[in-house]
């Protein structure tokens, strides 16, 4: 990234997260939200296509477990914000993007090619590895995106509903961000069945990410991107 895209991320940061202050201030307080999306887990649903199966497959083969449960509760906190937003995305590509966003910080996917971002690499290498399953062209750069940007403060709604929707699950499960919005039921429902076992610890692979010029860096450097997750309301859950 350059200076300027630099700033222009954390100014796009900024307006994101200042307004949520009011709610995690709430959150802290033990305040309920009364206008909070309450869903049962079981109105979520898990795709159970020969991909769909593959994704996760693929996820556990490479992943620790800590790692394994927050792709999963990335892609639940997506569909339960889809039902907020209004948002129609397509199941099985959100599933899919969820089970390999993070692949690329693990040992098995790290060098899986010379991209530096680590969100760009672990995009390429999931459009490829859809590609190689039959997805066509189009639909294997849907979720190259999605995956490519879901480190974004912001993901604009002409990169469709499986990006902002994975950006927005991420965000939930890694710093608490949007989780005023969903029911302390719902909440201990999602963490019930996928729990954040030692989730924290995984920082350290983010932190590694952080080579110069990459988004990774952006976000620890300047928006304090650790120190949030470190004190998410979900860990008070």
């Amino acid at each position: 990234m350059t200076r300027s895209e630099k700033l222009r991320e954390f100014m796009t940061a900024s307006r994101v997260l200042l307004p949520t202050l009011p709610a995690q201030i709430n959150m802290r307080l033990g305040v309920r939200n009364k206008n909070a999306l309450s869903l049962h887990l079981d109105e979520i649903p898990v795709p159970d296509s020969k991909i769909a199966r593959e994704a996760e497959e693929q996820c556990r083969e490479a992943s620790p477990q800590r790692l394994v449960n927050h792709c999963h509760r990335t892609y639940v906190w997506g569909m339960l914000l889809s039902h907020r937003d209004r948002l129609r995305p397509d199941p099985e590509l959100l599933y899919v993007a969820a089970m390999l966003h993070d692949l690329t910080l693990t040992d098995t996917f790290r060098d899986v090619n010379p991209m530096i971002c680590f969100g760009a690499r672990g995009g390429v290498m999931a459009a490829e590895w859809a590609h190689e399953r039959g997805w066509p062209d189009h639909r294997s750069a849907t979720l190259a995106d999605a995956i490519s940007l879901h480190l974004n403060a912001y993901v604009d709604p002409k990169h469709g509903p499986e990006a902002q929707l994975l950006q927005a699950g991420a965000a939930v499960d890694v710093i608490g961000l949007h989780l005023w919005e969903l029911s302390r039921e719902t909440v201990h429902g999602v963490l019930t069945r996928y729990p954040l076992l030692d989730f924290t610890d995984g920082l350290a692979e983010f932190e590694f990410e952080s080579r110069p010029h990459t988004r990774a860096q952006l976000l620890t450097r300047w928006l304090m991107f650790s120190t949030l997750a470190r004190h998410s309301p979900l860990l008070n859950k």
